[in-house]
Parts: C-alpha cells; sequence; structure tokens
C-alpha cells in the first residue's frame, strides 16, 4: 500500500528530482531502480508481519532501506542513530527480525534479479519506530500501512506540497518529523527531498537553502534557535513555507523566523508517534503557538479530553485510522490501546477559543531536548544500577538553544567517592547520547514527600 504511492509518482514524473544528497541528484527514476535493487537483497515476507531492522548511519540509505523493506512487503524497524548497542540487541532479541540492513546498499538493478513489489494491506504493520518509554527500553510502536498513507497525505495538504517543492530534509529519519514529515509526504506529493545529515553544521544548509532554491524548511524550535545562531542576517525569500513544533515556541523566535524567512507560512505543529505523528497544526501569526496552541486536530481523529483531579486540563485521548496498533510486546502482541480503541496519551489540553487546543504539560515527567524525547525514570535507573550509588534524580535545566537539557543529582553510598567519568561512562553504554545528564552533582539532600520518600520534581510545564 505505502510503496505503491510512490511508485505511481516513480511514474508520473520519473525524470524530476526526488532526492538530493550534496551534489547528487537521483530521479524518481533512479530512486526506484535504488529501490529495487535493494529489495531484491532482502527476504520474501513468509508470514507478517515480517521485520526487518534498518539501522543505517546516512539518510539516503536510511531512506532506501526503508522504501525497499515496503517495496518487498516488510516492516522497517527505523532505529535512531544514537542508540546503543545494547538497545539494539535487545530489540533484536525481541522482535526476532527477518533481517537487519547495516552494511552499504546496491545502487541499481543491473545484474541483479528484480523481485516483484508485494504490497502491504491497509491495517497491516507498515511501520515500527522506536519512542521514549518508562523502562528505559524505547517503546516500540507499530503502525499499520494506512497510518503512513493517511499522514503522509494529510501534511501533504497542510504545507500544500506540489512537485515543483525543495524539502529540506535535516532531522534525524529516525525520528517521525524527518521520516514522515519531510520524506514520506515529500514523496508521496512528487516534491524533491534534500537530505541533510544532522551532524553537518547548519551553515551549510543555509548556504544550500540560497543555492538550491528549497522552499520547504521543517524542524523543532530548538533547531531553528542554533540555525539562527549562525545566521548571517540576510533572509530567506525563496523559502515559502516553514513548519515547527514539539517544543515551546517563544515570542522571540516567532519574531526571528519572520525574520528570516520573511515570505513563508509558518506552521505550528503537534503529534506524537502513536498518531502517525501528525495530529494538528496551526499558522503561527493565527495564534499557533502562542500559549501553547497547537490547533484544531485533523477530522480523520475521534478525540476526547479526560478529566484529571487538580487540574484545568484533560487527558488527552484519541482513535481514528491513523492510530497506532500498539506498543510491540515481548510475546509479538500489541499494548496501549483500549477495548474502544482509543489511546489515553499522557498530554494534558484545555479547549480555547474556537475549540483550539492549548498543551498544558504532561501527566509523566518526559521533557524534549532539542526536539528529543528525554525520559528522566530511565536515566535515574541507569545512575541508581552504579555500585557506588545510592539514589538519582534527573530533572531538565533550561538551555538557550536546546530548550531544556537534562541534569542529575546524586546521593553516594556512605564512603563511597563521587566519579564523575565513571558515571558519565556508564551513562553512555545505556542511554542515548541526548539523554545523557550535561551536569552530574553528587548531594545528600534529598526533599522528602508525606510518604518518607524522595520527592520526584514535577513534570515539564510548557513555557
Amino acid at each position: 500500500m505505502i510503496w505503491q504511492q510512490i511508485a505511481e509518482r516513480i511514474e508520473t514524473a520519473a525524470a524530476s528530482d526526488a532526492v538530493v544528497v550534496g551534489d547528487e541528484r537521483i530521479s524518481y527514476s533512479g530512486l526506484g531502480q535504488r529501490v529495487a535493487a535493494a529489495a531484491a537483497t532482502l527476504p520474501e515476507p513468509a508470514a507478517r508481519p515480517a521485520r526487518a531492522l534498518v539501522r543505517q548511519r546516512e539518510p539516503l540509505a536510511i531512506l532506501v532501506s526503508t522504501l525497499a523493506c515496503w517495496y518487498r512487503g516488510l516492516v522497517p524497524v527505523v532505529l535512531r542513530e544514537g542508540m546503543t548497542d545494547l538497545q539494539v540487541a535487545e530489540m533484536a532479541e525481541w522482535l526476532r527480525p527477518v533481517a537487519v540492513i547495516d552494511g552499504p546498499l546496491p545502487e541499481d538493478a543491473d545484474g541483479k534479479p528484480v523481485v516483484r513489489a508485494t504490497p502491504l494491506g491497509p491495517r497491516d504493520e507498515g511501520l515500527v519506530i522506536c519512542t521514549s518509554g518508562t523502562t528505559g527500553r524505547p517503546k516500540l510502536v507499530a503502525l499499520p500501512a494506512e497510518s503512513v498513507v493517511i499522514t503522509a497525505r494529510a501534511i501533504g495538504r497542510a504545507l500544500g506540497l506540489e512537485p515543483t517543492d525543495r524539502i529540506a530534509v535535516n532531522t534525524p529519519l529516525g525520528y517521525m518529523y524527518g521520516l514522515m514529515g519531510g520524506c514520506t509526504a515529500g514523496l508521496i506529493a512528487g516534491a524533491a527531498c534534500h537530505l541533510f545529515s544532522p551532524r553537518d553544521p547548519l551553515t551549510q544548509l543555509q548556504a544550500a537553502i540560497r543555492k538550491r532554491g528549497i522552499t520547504v524548511v521543517q524542524g523543532p524550535p530548538s533547531l531553528f534557535r542554533m540555525f539562527l545562531a549562525y545566521w548571517n542576517g540576510e533572509p530567506f525569500p525563496g523559502v515559502r513555507m516553514v513548519t515547527t513544533g514539539g517544543e515551546p515556541l517563544g515570542e522571540d523566535l516567532a519574531h526571528d523566523l519572520d525574520r528570516a524567512f520573511p515570505t513563508a507560512r509558518k506552521l505550528f505543529l503537534y503529534g506524537m508517534t502513536e498518531a502517525g505523528p501528525r495530529i494538528s497544526d496551526l499558522e503561527i501569526g493565527q495564534g499557533g503557538g502562542s500559549d501553547a496552541c497547537v490547533g484544531v486536530p485533523y477530522p480523520h481523529f475521534e478525540w476526547r479530553l479526560d478529566p484529571v483531579l487538580g487540574s484545568e486540563a484533560g487527558r488527552f485521548v484519541l482513535r481514528g485510522p491513523s492510530l497506532f496498533l500498539g506498543y510491540i510486546t515481548a510475546d509479538g502482541g500489541y499494548e496501549g490501546l483500549d477495548p474502544e480503541g482509543f489511546f489515553h496519551s499522557n498530554d494534558l489540553l484545555s479547549v480555547g477559543d474556537q475549540g483550539r487546543l492549548h498543551f498544558r504539560g504532561r501527566l509523566d515527567r518526559i521533557f524534549r531536548s532539542g526536539g528529543r524525547l528525554v525520559n528522566p525514570e530511565a536515566v535515574e535507573r541507569v545512575l541508581a544500577s552504579h555500585p557506588d550509588v545510592l539514589d538519582a534524580v534527573c530533572q531538565p535545566e533550561s538551555h538557550p538553544l536546546l530548550g531544556l537539557v537534562p541534569v542529575a543529582d546524586i546521593a553516594m553510598k556512605p564512603g563511597a567517592t563521587f566519579d564523575l567519568a565513571s558515571l558519565k561512562e556508564l551513562c553512555g553504554k545505556h542511554v542515548e547520547p541526548h539523554a545523557i545528564p550535561r551536569r552530574i552533582t553528587p548531594t545528600d539532600a534529598w526533599e522528602l514527600a508525606e510518604s518518607g520518600k524522595r520527592r520526584r520534581p514535577a513534570g515539564p510545564k510548557p513555557g
């Protein structure tokens, strides 16, 4: 189902640019050849779901591998670059994939057998992507094939994507912003996806926007704050669309985006991986991002706000065809939806003027750092596993560019010596780089709750 959407573009726009990486331009026809060649190296699915771990480093390799899985009728499990070897090993043992894609890909189909495309059905598992969990092991979000198509088309409509668009894809493809908001939506719309490595300096992106005539630029607020920190002050009048979201916007950033992209529409987005991921959008000029306003959910969602004791906001509950099948469990099943198919998120929202929703915080303590989720409880468990550590508390701290960063306070066992290098090394083995605390401080002054246990910090509130 998913590959067939892109195959239509390969037929109708064969000579047009599909992907641009540096000076290399790959047409839709050329992309189709690369995908077919990669698909020929993958096993035929004997049963569904048949999953393949996509553990590539470069954006083009991730994209081709993902498309090759859809071509072959496999489910790509797209891993984040920062995942540790231990996390990947545990995931492979759990999922038992039919393939692990982590090597170089063939560039064309010459001399290789061409296999027939195997379509996925609408409710077949079509994509697995990782999100932050409460156990330290990333949750595996399984999306049906129709979710990928519905969401990609909804994004295309919201952004008004056309074959003439050139989309800068500079967020990691292991996250839904880059994979769905950039590549999948762009290819289904027939646009050209200009791929950048997240490791590339943002000045390189700025130069490419001018040189290549890029029309669509996307990223979370923290990316744009870093983008503007290296900006020379000359506007980008050729950009017609800017999207951001996932973090508080702030009046200063909204003003700076107007200066940098004076002719562009600017959308503030709201979503979650479990929803495919896009749920709503609203133009910044119409209040998107102001007072954490995220707009009205797309019409393919059914939603409500359940009351939360002690809060004027409600717990966001939703269902619809783009919602996930569930979190993959150790026995191969799914969990996470109630018997009626609703997902009870941990987001707290309120309804304002014109039925628009406003983000008011979370029921749990998860927060974003540079657009990426950090689970403080997972970090605390890692720190507390050190033989010299008695207990640990991780919490967010304000950062001028990343919005929030994790920091930690730890209590050492009696007679133990504080060893910062050892603690950092331990974190590096078990959590992704963005979740490693920027500061680890020894302390013996815990604030106690009424139960006598130390008091946990509350979840972050929108700024």
